[in-house]
């Protein structure tokens, strides 16, 4: 059996507009506590039942796990296109401390690394580095907003 990775992206914009659609009730919106509550359901839900619907089909010829395939579809389908990036460097500047949740999604993502050198993962390491920095900086990327 072939497995299709069209739904999988499908369910990434489902995801994608439903965070859309709470930020955008929210009277304060607070796009890394939303996207870190996102990713802990997605971590608790949508991946686990993904694992179970899709165990016994072979998948060798993609060279991956449905894990890291549903990984890289949230990274690129989801968190890549909301400003997460402005919201990080928003957050640092003033102070405010990163959802444990968001970090943990950071990491996870990051570590994604020695698999994927696309630019996407590089945008995702330098989040990440910028959340744990010094602590992980796994292509040794100099902090975006310090060549500006």
């Amino acid at each position: 059996a072939v497995v299709s990775t069209q739904s999988t992206g499908d369910g990434m914009t489902c995801l994608r507009e439903s965070l859309s659609e709470e930020l955008a009730a929210s009277p304060r919106p607070d796009l890394l506590a939303s996207m870190g509550d996102l990713w802990s359901e997605f971590m608790r839900e949508v991946v686990p039942n993904l694992q179970l619907m899709f165990a016994n089909i072979n998948i060798d010829y993609l060279g991956d796990s449905i894990e890291r395939t549903t990984l890289r579809l949230f990274r690129d389908e989801v968190v890549l296109q909301t400003d997460i990036e402005v919201a990080l460097i928003d957050a640092k500047s003033n102070d405010r401390k990163i959802p444990k949740n968001l970090t943990q999604m950071l990491l996870i993502l990051g570590n994604m690394a020695n698999t994927d050198s696309s630019q996407s993962q590089r945008r995702i390491c330098s989040m990440c580095a910028q959340v744990v920095y010094p602590y992980l900086n796994p292509f040794d990327i100099a902090d975006e907003t310090d060549e500006q």
